[in-house]
């Protein structure tokens, strides 16, 4: 009886320290190991650490993945940098990427010229970092959202959509919800990526540095 009680005790402390461990990472893991994910005809090399749910660290043939990192310096998860993935009212210093297979002929740069372009409402006001602001028309399905464009001649320019509130008349802007631009990678990949407007000023760096990550993530 004695060896029994030992025996469970044992157990219990030690399943309690995995689901405690669980339950702190909230998710999370700090496991570096790296999975390769099939993406239609494309591999990627992820570690499991940047997979944002469980269920998609696995190798293998999926049909997305969901990643998320530290920025700057396109960091996994740690338990030196586990506030920052855990925080709940911001995603300041977090990258979040959603990678796919493409399913449209254009990405965001792409498509503003013939799309977006005919769907803005008045002048473009001046932005961060070489950035135009434009809003959108009311009922073309963008409500709330502002278009920042990169002030250039290119047919290409850089394009990315953030979410904004209402503030008073004057319609001053703010938001602590999020950008989103998505891009193409590798032979047939599309990837979305979201981030704080408070790193809006930063965006050649994070344009700069999710595609150098992902691009170099890829077999071949």
């Amino acid at each position: 009886m004695v060896a029994v009680m030992c025996l469970v005790t044992l157990a219990i402390a030690v399943t309690g320290r995995m689901i405690g461990k669980s339950i702190s990472h909230a998710g999370n893991t700090a496991d570096p190991t790296v999975h390769e994910i099939i993406i239609g005809n494309d591999v990627l090399g992820l570690p499991a650490n940047v997979i944002r749910f469980q269920s998609q660290r696995v190798s293998g043939v999926q049909n997305a993945v969901d990643t998320y990192f530290a920025w700057p310096g396109m960091r996994g998860y740690s338990l030196e940098n586990r506030n920052i993935f855990n925080q709940t009212s911001s995603a300041k210093g977090l990258i979040f990427a959603r990678i796919t297979q493409a399913t449209m002929s254009r990405d965001m740069s792409g498509r503003f010229d013939p799309i977006y372009k005919r769907l803005t409402d008045g002048q473009p006001v001046a932005g961060p970092d070489g950035l135009d602001s434009f809003r959108l028309r009311a009922g073309a399905g963008y409500a709330s959202e502002l278009m920042y464009v990169e002030r250039t001649s290119g047919e290409r320019p850089y394009t990315v959509r953030c979410l904004v509130e209402e503030t008073g008349a004057d319609r001053t802007t703010t938001t602590q919800t999020g950008c989103q631009r998505d891009i193409f990678i590798g032979k047939d990949l599309s990837v979305t990526y979201r981030f704080s407007i408070d790193h809006l000023p930063q965006w050649r760096q994070i344009e700069s540095d999710v595609r150098s990550y992902l691009e170099s993530a890829l077999a071949g």
